[in-house]
């Protein structure tokens, strides 16, 4: 059997069109394991209050507070970007478009120290902030 050159084309065409679907669930996938992994690293972080050394671990005040934190603020993606800030008055986990503030709570000497979660501030962009002279009618 012969094939003609359009038929030729329409089977280069479909071969062509069958990688790319293949490439683009593969693409997907290996972002979605990706995601995961970060993910699961993340709350691995915060599985424990106290470090083996005895120290604090304040990411486990994060993961504790998580619900609090999605519910209050459009946080999103909290797992990437961030860095731990010791202050004065108890903790701020710094991100790429956020900031959340935890403060000490006072606990008894035989208790380990606890954190409450105080502020969540998402960084304020452009297109959010509304011009000054802004009125009902627009």
């Amino acid at each position: 059997m012969v094939i003609s050159a359009p038929g030729k084309m329409f089977l280069v065409t479909c071969l062509l069109f069958a990688m790319c679907v293949a490439l683009f669930f593969t693409v997907v996938t290996m972002k979605k394991n990706e995601r995961m992994l970060q993910w699961e690293n993340f709350m691995r972080r915060g599985q424990s209050r106290l470090t083996e050394s005895g120290a604090t671990n304040h990411w486990y005040f994060v993961v504790r507070d998580l619900d609090k934190i999605k519910a209050i603020s459009e946080v999103r993606n909290i797992e990437r970007a961030t860095r731990l800030e010791q202050t004065a008055t108890g903790f701020v986990v710094q991100g790429l478009d956020y900031e959340i503030v935890f403060d000490r709570v006072s606990a008894p000497p035989s208790e380990p120290e606890d954190y409450a979660l105080s502020l969540v501030k998402r960084r304020l962009y452009r297109w959010d902030a509304k011009p000054r002279n802004y009125d009902d009618k627009g």
